[in-house]
């Protein structure tokens, strides 16, 4: 992709979220591997794409809706990763990552285009940026996705995955899934949704949702709070993002 833990950005996430994942090979319920991320000060839910790695089921030919699209993606990205560790496999997983994600609608809800329906007091911060400035944290939020997500991938192959349908939200589809740890069958299953949108070129992932908590409202709510602290903006959103991205796994 157990009980999600309220995440952030700091060291985020498809599971829980905020600094930088950690590690515990074997034991990690998607909820556990993100616990820790405070580190960074921004935190986010990354339980999401925990769990996502975990969601490499066979898919028909012949599945065209939103459901399939989730199931195929995932298949593509399990088989890459089931290849030898090189630079070539992991260009790989990022590219069927780039296939699944629209980096920049996950930016813009991140920072509130569109406010979160449960947020009736906020504010669109993506509003008051400028271009290049949506450039930046958009490229940004894009390299820290792919890295938590490389680095989280491997931990969750040992998960069966249900699918228990999608229907639609006011043209955003929600694809409900759950993962059971066939490590700890006894836990219980890790709720993880995944909103996707319709577009001409198909299907494409704009938001996760673990135990009921989305991961484009947890980065909105820790940028607001950023955003209006006169020793912190828009630079050092920028800078703890870098700082993530740079620190070595």
């Amino acid at each position: 992709m157990v009980r999600a833990r309220n995440p952030s950005i700091g060291e985020t996430g498809p599971p829980p979220s905020a600094s930088e994942p950690i590690v515990c090979p074997g034991t990690c319920k998607p909820t556990d591997i993100e616990a820790g991320n405070a580190a960074m000060g921004l935190r986010h839910p990354l339980s999401a794409f925990v769990v996502l790695a975990a969601l490499a089921v066979a898919v028909p030919a012949h599945a065209e809706d939103a459901q399939g699209f989730i199931q195929r993606e995932h298949s593509t990205l399990d088989q890459t990763l089931r290849q030898p560790e090189s630079p070539a496999r992991d260009s790989q997983v990022n590219q069927g990552l780039d296939a699944f994600v629209d980096y920049d609608e996950m930016a813009r809800r991140a920072f509130g285009e569109p406010c979160h329906p449960s947020l009736p007091g906020c504010e669109d911060l993506w509003a008051g940026f400028d271009d290049g400035q949506k450039r930046e944290v958009t490229e940004l939020l894009k390299q820290l996705v792919r890295k938590s997500y490389r680095k989280n991938l491997m931990k969750t192959l040992d998960y069966d995955i249900a699918y228990k349908g999608e229907r639609d939200q006011n043209g955003v589809i929600r694809v409900v899934t759950e993962a059971q740890s066939k490590l700890k069958p006894h836990d219980p299953p890790v709720r993880v949704d995944y909103l996707v949108k319709q577009t001409d070129k198909g299907f494409i992932c704009v938001d996760f949702v673990t135990e009921g908590s989305s991961l484009t409202k947890n980065y909105y709510d820790q940028f607001r709070k950023k955003m209006h602290n006169p020793n912190e903006g828009y630079p050092n959103i920028v800078a703890k993002l870098k700082e993530k991205i740079a620190k070595k796994d």
